[in-house]
């Protein structure tokens, strides 16, 4: 093989001559332009066959460079709207920490907006478009609230004014990174959501505790059903949320105070099938707010009941040869208990009872009905539901002291009594 260089154009070219005798023609660095967005010159190595088909290809480099935005920076195109939600989405699990939050978005997105304007090309999305579509999910939510159902039918929700806000940010976000020229959301009028009659709070009043606790207490003694008894009893007796009590370990239990030790909670981790994601449970290690975090007493035997069940598990463990965790429920492989299943059980039999159904959450109403008449004032409550606010276990839970309205009324008369007397 032989090299020369050759001027041609005034250019140094490199003539290549191969012992086949075919040759070659090469030109380095030829000037392609300037990037425009490094501001610095382009340049690249060209080889043709013909001294005339190197002058062609440098002109048709240099016309696609242009073509391609006049940068060799990776552009991210986006060809509809669905690509750009999830550009968007991609970002906004980075801004966000909580895992209930960026479930609650992705669901706006794969009920809502990807179905319904997923395929349009961005710039071809109308304010009007939206606005019909948001009256009609606005109509869609109100027949579904006056029907009284208890959970809305998919795409009926009550939220769609939090999703057209979520599209207002996809927008905002294309205008700032994909060149969008406008936002057509910004001129949208949302309805206003509709109002359902408000629901009591539901809880287990004396009868029916009683009731409940017999049936607990005569439950075939088999593994599921002494798990179902103990969490449903340590609900009861410390009003934790049922994922605050599923993230437990063996360590949150102080025998010395009679505490559970409140710091952490559970929480859904949503898939995407997209990508071949599973849900899963994961740990948040912190309670579900601030005040969250808190010791609550309770009786000495919820205790044992709770250590109980975890040398049950670690046994179970030992048996099988499986690794030993701290858990105090955790699944038979070890990992964080989903409870799902358990709340399909607790439906199961408060409804054969003819109990009312309120989920794990009607023994912390529960627990606070019985609190309040028993004379615990309301900080104390307060601390033990775990709420930042007074106001919140004020406003929840005034209609729960049936036995302390009464007494209110014999306070006046007594006083009343006095005065007159």
């Amino acid at each position: 093989m032989k090299k020369e260089i050759i001027i041609h154009n005034n250019r140094k070219i490199i003539k290549t001559t191969k012992n086949n005798g075919s040759v070659s023609y090469t030109q380095r660095g030829v000037y392609i332009g300037i990037d425009v967005k490094t501001n610095k010159k382009v340049t690249s190595s060209l080889t043709a066959k013909t001294l005339r088909s190197l002058d062609r290809k440098i002109i048709q480099a240099r016309l696609d460079f242009e073509a391609k935005g006049s940068t060799l920076k990776e552009t991210v195109v986006i060809n509809n709207f669905e690509e750009l939600a999830e550009a968007w989405f991609i970002s906004f699990v980075t801004w966000v920490s909580s895992q209930n939050t960026i479930n609650r978005v992705r669901s706006y997105l794969d009920t809502y907006i990807i179905p319904k304007f997923g395929e349009y090309r961005p710039d071809a999305i109308k304010s009007a478009d939206i606005q019909l579509w948001v009256n009609k999910l606005a109509q869609q939510s109100k027949k579904s609230v006056e029907s009284g159902v208890k959970k809305s039918k998919k795409g009926h929700a009550k939220d769609f004014g939090a999703v057209i806000h979520k599209m207002s940010d996809i927008f905002d976000f294309g205008i700032t990174n994909f060149e969008l020229s406008h936002n057509p959301v910004r001129t949208i009028k949302i309805p206003p959501k509709p109002k359902s009659s408000k629901e009591r709070v539901r809880v287990l009043h004396e009868q029916e505790l009683s009731r409940w606790l017999n049936f607990l207490n005569d439950l075939p003694d088999t593994r599921a059903n002494r798990r179902f008894r103990i969490i449903c009893d340590t609900l009861l007796a410390s009003a934790l949320r049922i994922n605050e009590l599923l993230a437990l370990t063996i360590h949150d239990l102080d025998f010395e105070t009679n505490e559970i030790i409140v710091n952490k909670t559970l929480m859904w981790r949503a898939g995407n099938q997209k990508l071949g994601i599973k849900g899963e449970m994961i740990c948040k290690n912190s309670a579900k707010t601030d005040s969250g975090n808190r010791r609550v007493a309770v009786p000495r035997q919820i205790l044992i009941d709770l250590q109980t069940f975890y040398n049950e598990m670690s046994n179970y463990f030992k048996e099988h040869n499986l690794p030993c965790v701290d858990l105090i429920f955790p699944t038979i492989y070890g990992n964080y208990m989903c409870d799902r299943n358990e709340r399909a059980t607790l439906k199961k039999r408060l409804s054969e009872l003819g109990l009312p159904n309120y989920g794990f959450h009607l023994f912390r109403h529960t627990h606070a009905s019985l609190m309040l008449n028993a004379g615990a004032n309301w900080k104390e409550l307060q601390t033990r539901m775990g709420h930042k606010s007074i106001k919140t276990t004020m406003d929840t839970y005034a209609e729960l002291a049936p036995k302390k309205k009464a007494e209110a009324v014999d306070i006046y008369l007594q006083e009343i009594a006095r005065l007159t007397s």
